[in-house]
């Protein structure tokens, strides 16, 4: 699967480079798995939230009893889901939506803007 417009809306500059290359791997990864799960997904653009729940429902707890680990893959998880312009209902029905009365730190990658999702969601005739 080619992940290289994924990749160009992350942005891993506050990170070092280990903690960088951790994200990548696990993007990696995700991808790979749903890949293999449902073959006729081959792009990024295709993919579902039933995709990201078989991810999180059936291969994580199934590979992964540490539970560190499996909010490790969650939080990647969610930038996948937050690059790809998907909704934010999708975090909540993921179980990774950030509870809002917490506050805190915002996290450290960030998601840049893409000309292609700003016109969709503010021009609705384009």
């Amino acid at each position: 699967m080619q992940l290289d417009y994924l990749f160009k809306r992350l942005d891993f500059s506050s990170l070092g480079e280990t903690e960088r290359r951790r994200y990548i791997n696990r993007i990696n990864r995700i991808f790979a798995v749903i890949e293999e799960q449902f073959p006729h997904v081959t792009r990024p653009e295709q993919i579902k939230l039933k995709h990201c729940q078989y991810f999180r429902n059936v291969w994580l707890p199934d590979r992964s009893k540490s539970t560190s680990t499996q909010r490790e893959y969650m939080r990647a998880l969610g930038l996948i889901v937050r690059a790809l312009g998907r909704p934010g209902t999708w975090l909540g029905a993921l179980g990774i939506k950030p509870a809002t009365e917490r506050g805190g730190r915002p996290g450290e990658v960030g998601i840049k803007r893409s000309k292609k999702y700003w016109r969709e969601k503010n021009c609705p005739d384009h």
